[in-house]
């Protein structure tokens, strides 16, 4: 049976969490992705630069979603370390809600689509050669859902050379990726309950795909592209919606961190706190930075180029690509700490604490500490890029902060998110 909200209530047909996870390593970046975790394999930090170097810059990433449905109730999907229990599950939307073949579902889309532009391009030349053989991921491409369980017909993209409507990869199609090497992942926040966050689903079908290239350039050779797509599943419109990228960068020598926003490229960022990175984990003297970078906002059509020495982002249509909030949190359970429930995700997506206190220019953001005011804002640590603040300076320097771990978080939005339809964000 289903609930109105097309919740499975039969517990048998509930999913497990998520074990797939494949490695990404076309240039200097080798780092786990997948369904399971991203950049972490629940335990140990995957995300190595250089590649083979033993050095991480970052321990752990997800995805934190919400919003409030017409009838004033909550709706969100939020996951971090996943302690307390997932909030997403592997494969489309409704693939295991209130089926009897449960398991043998939960097989199927137990995985992740890891392919070679190389593939492609010999699939291209080869397709109609009898000896030649089609390569798994391309022929199991996750093209088509079974409409017959609830799931869409089209999910991954494909290069339809036929123009039929159909992923037939013996006729030549194959799937449409982006860089040199590409790995695609499918999945929902239906297939259980809501275990970490203890909110009610959204109805929302998560389709990302992390990207790269093998350049000499360094710019490319160091980063990690990702594009995702949302889409709203369920038959309610969600107001007030918001999309996070969540982030626990730990830089090298994880104790000695600071973070910031930088309000004129779109970027937030961790860098070392002090003038060495130490131990055998660190980085030593002069270690970089990492940065998130966001290329497409939710509510952008595809409006951004990177230049050829990816210098920067040239926004072609005007369109508003700016992150709303960028806020971080202590490693504890004071009100500017970690989140424990689905208000307090919500409300960090919201740039405003535990406590329901907004976020407030300097200090520690919640009005205390050096430079503390009672002016609002959207950023933490802006140095002296937010347009708000024109002339003024707050960093963790200012801030008078002591190096230690950090975890932080960007979010678009609020928008109506409405039924039937989808959003779709790039980063890097």
């Amino acid at each position: 049976a289903n609930t109105d909200d097309g919740s499975c209530v039969n517990a048998g047909s509930a999913q497990n969490p998520s074990t797939a996870q494949e490695v990404f390593d076309i240039n200097n970046i080798e780092t786990s992705l997948g369904s399971m975790a991203f950049m972490w394999d629940l335990a140990d930090a995957k995300f190595e630069i250089p590649k083979g170097s033993g050095k991480h810059s970052l321990f752990a990433h997800e995805y934190w979603m919400g919003g409030v449905d017409d009838g004033g109730q909550l709706r969100l999907a939020a996951q971090t370390y996943k302690q307390g229990g997932s909030d997403f599950w592997t494969g489309p939307h409704r693939n295991y809600s209130c089926v009897n073949n449960a398991d043998s579902l939960q097989n199927l889309w137990e995985r992740v689509w890891k392919i070679h532009k190389s593939q492609i391009i010999d699939h291209q030349q080869n397709f109609n050669n009898s000896s030649y053989i089609i390569p798994e991921v391309i022929e199991n491409w996750p093209a088509h859902g079974d409409t017959s369980i609830g799931h869409e017909f089209y999910l991954a993209p494909f290069i339809d050379t036929n123009n039929d409507g159909l992923y037939n990869p013996n006729l030549g199609d194959y799937p449409d990726i982006e860089g040199d090497q590409a790995i695609y992942i499918i999945r929902n926040d239906k297939g259980n309950i809501h275990q970490n966050s203890q909110t009610s689903p959204i109805g929302v079908e998560h389709h990302i795909m992390f990207y790269g290239y093998q350049s000499a350039c360094p710019a490319y050779n160091n980063t990690l592209f990702v594009k995702m797509k949302i889409f709203n599943r369920s038959n309610d419109n969600i107001n007030d919606f918001y999309v996070g990228n969540w982030v626990d960068p730990d830089l090298g020598y994880y104790l000695d961190d600071y973070v910031g926003y930088n309000a004129q490229l779109n970027m937030a960022y961790c860098y070392n706190g002090d003038a060495e990175d130490e131990g055998t984990s660190g980085y030593g003297f002069n270690p970089p930075a990492i940065g998130l970078l966001s290329l497409k906002g939710p509510e952008a059509e595809l409006n951004d180029a990177i230049d050829n020495n990816f210098n920067g982002i040239v926004d072609e249509q005007g369109e508003d690509i700016q992150i709303s909030k960028f806020i971080y949190y202590q490693n504890d359970f004071t009100v500017t700490g970690n989140p424990n429930n689905g208000t307090h995700y919500y409300n960090y997506l919201r740039g405003i604490w535990k406590d329901n206190v907004p976020l407030t220019y300097g200090g520690d953001g919640h009005g205390s500490g050096n430079g503390a005011t009672t002016d609002l804002c959207n950023y933490m640590f802006p140095d002296t890029t937010d347009p708000n603040f024109p002339g003024q300076a707050w960093n963790e320097v200012t801030a008078g902060n002591i190096p230690a771990d950090r975890r932080f978080l960007v979010s678009h939005g609020p928008f109506t998110f409405e039924a039937g339809s989808s959003k779709e964000m790039e980063y890097a």
